[in-house]
C-alpha cells in the first residue's frame, strides 16, 4: 500500500518538515505530508500522510489535540520555550519567596482557571504570516510582530506534579493553540515569569502517541510492512455510505453523486463515500446544496 497514514514518535531535536523529509527518501514516496506540526524541541505523535493521502490533511485540522507538558518557573525566554533566549530571569531571593508559597492548591486553582475558553496571544515565534511571512522569520531579524488575541479552547487543564520550579500539565485543546503561550500565560497567572520546556502530543485525530512508531523504527522497517493505516480507515470517525461497482465507475468520471443524508445525521461537514471493498472513493460535503452532493475530492480512478 502505496497510500495511507503513518504514525510517527517524533524525536526531540528535529523539525516536523525533516521528519517528513526522512520518510520520503527512506521509502522512495513520491508526496508525503503531515496534518500538524511539532516544534523542533517538541516530541510525540505526528499523522505523516502519504501518496493520495496528503490529499486528506483538511479533513484533520479541526481536530483536538492532547499534550504532556512542563512549565518552568521563574525565567521567560523571547521563544516562551527552551530553545530561546532568556530575557527575564527572577533572582535567587523571588524564586525562594515563590518556592515557599506555592502550592498543590494554587497551581490546581491556576490550572482551572485556563481551562475552558480563552483569548490567547499566539508567540512571536510561530508559523502564523504576517503578509505572507512566518512570523518566526520576521522575529529572528529583529522584525517581531504580536498578533491579536484570538480564541482557543483549552477542554482539559491537569496539574500532574508539582516539583519547583517545574509544573507538569496534561493538556487537551483546540487546534490553534499554543502550549507555549498558555505556560507564559500561568506563569503571570501565579506571580511570575516562566516558559514551556518539555512538550509531548500524546493524542490527535483521534489517534494516540503508543500506536505509532519511533522515527528510527520506522526507517528500520521494510516499506511492505509498513503498518499504514488505510485511508477509509484514518477518517473512521466521519460518517460513509457505499456504492455500487457502478456508481464508483460514474464517480472516476466525475458524473454528479445522488444526494443521500449519511453526512447530516451525524452532524459532520463531509462524509466518506466507499466503494465495495471498503475503500476511499471520495470525500463529499455532507450538507444538502442540492440533489447532488459537491465532491471534495475523488480517489476512484
Amino acid at each position: 500500500m502505496n497510500d495511507g497514514i503513518l504514525l510517527i514518535d517524533k524525536p526531540a531535536g528535529i523539525s516536523s518538515a525533516r521528519v517528513v523529509s526522512r520518510i520520503k527518501r527512506c521509502f522512495g514516496f513520491k508526496k508525503v505530508g503531515h496534518t500538524g506540526t511539532l516544534d523542533p524541541f517538541a516530541t510525540g505523535l505526528m499523522v505523516i500522510t502519504i501518496g493520495k493521502a496528503t490529499r486528506l490533511s483538511r479533513f484533520f485540522l479541526d481536530a483536538d489535540k492532547a499534550y504532556e507538558a512542563r512549565l518552568t518557573l521563574g525565567a521567560s525566554t523571547d521563544t516562551l520555550d527552551l530553545t530561546g533566549e532568556v530575557v527575564v530571569r527572577e533572582g535567587e531571593k523571588r524564586l525562594a519567596e515563590l518556592e515557599a508559597g506555592l502550592g498543590m492548591s494554587e497551581v490546581k486553582s491556576v490550572c482551572k482557571a485556563f481551562t475552558g475558553e480563552l483569548m490567547q496571544v499566539p508567540p512571536v515565534y510561530s508559523a502564523l504570516k504576517q503578509d505572507g511571512v512566518p512570523l518566526y522569520k520576521l522575529a529572528r531579524k529583529g522584525q517581531a510582530v504580536e498578533k491579536p488575541p484570538r480564541q482557543v479552547v483549552v477542554h482539559e487543564n491537569a496539574l500532574n506534579e508539582l516539583l519547583f520550579p517545574h509544573i507538569d500539565i496534561t493538556v487537551i485543546c483546540s487546534k490553534g493553540t499554543y502550549i507555549r503561550s498558555l505556560a507564559r500565560d500561568m506563569a503571570e497567572a501565579l506571580g511570575t515569569v516562566g516558559h514551556l520546556t518539555a512538550l509531548r502530543r500524546t493524542e490527535t485525530t483521534g489517534f494516540r502517541v503508543e500506536e505509532a512508531l519511533t522515527l528510527e523504527a520506522a526507517e528500520n522497517t521494510d516499506k511492505e510492512s509498513l503498518p499504514l493505516i488505510s485511508m477509509a480507515d484514518a477518517l473512521s470517525h466521519l460518517p460513509a455510505f457505499t456504492l455500487s461497482e457502478a456508481e464508483v465507475a460514474q464517480v472516476a468520471v466525475g458524473a454528479p453523486l445522488a444526494w443521500r443524508s449519511a453526512g447530516v445525521d451525524a452532524g459532520e461537514a463531509f462524509c466518506r463515500v466507499l466503494g465495495p471493498d471498503g475503500s476511499l472513493v471520495a470525500m463529499v460535503e455532507s450538507a444538502k446544496n442540492g440533489d447532488d452532493h459537491k465532491y471534495c475530492c475523488v480517489f476512484a480512478s
